[in-house]
């Protein structure tokens, strides 16, 4: 019997803020990362954002050491991809390094809520879908 391919997924970086900042979120996200019907692709930049994004939204609620130890606890389970190709093509210039590791890593798909990706509908090979639409998705896969 051949292995079924596992599905390449990039999760937007509000994906990962969510699970630091509500138990809920961080069980439901925790579960989606260790499917084993998809390998989660994740890069520097992406870590940067969330650390970045942490620091200025959250740091009264979240200290650096507990953003430091969510990294910890989840980089075991991603697969990295070094951004070597530079798109411009979203509305919101901070979203490119997300379109750019799409193509980077070949993944099948971008799970985001922002609309300046949702728009674009695809790049390259990938498919830009919400939650919802990518749950509907990994459940026929």
């Amino acid at each position: 019997m051949a292995t079924r391919k596992r599905l390449k997924v990039i999760f937007d970086t509000n994906w990962y803020i969510s699970a630091s900042i509500n138990a809920n979120s961080r069980r439901k996200f925790y579960n989606l990362l260790k499917n084993d019907k998809i390998e989660v692709i994740y890069s520097q930049e992406l870590m940067s954002e969330y650390q970045e994004v942490m620091k200025r939204k959250f740091s009264k609620k979240i200290t650096k050491k507990q953003v430091l130890r969510f990294i910890s606890w989840i980089i075991p389970i991603l697969v990295e991809v070094i951004i070597k190709t530079w798109v411009r093509v979203s509305r919101d210039k901070k979203d490119n390094f997300l379109l750019s590791m799409s193509i980077d890593s070949n993944a099948d798909y971008l799970v985001t809520g922002d609309d300046d990706l949702l728009v674009l509908k695809q790049i390259g090979n990938t498919k830009i879908v919400n939650m919802t639409e990518f749950l509907k998705v990994l459940d026929f896969f």
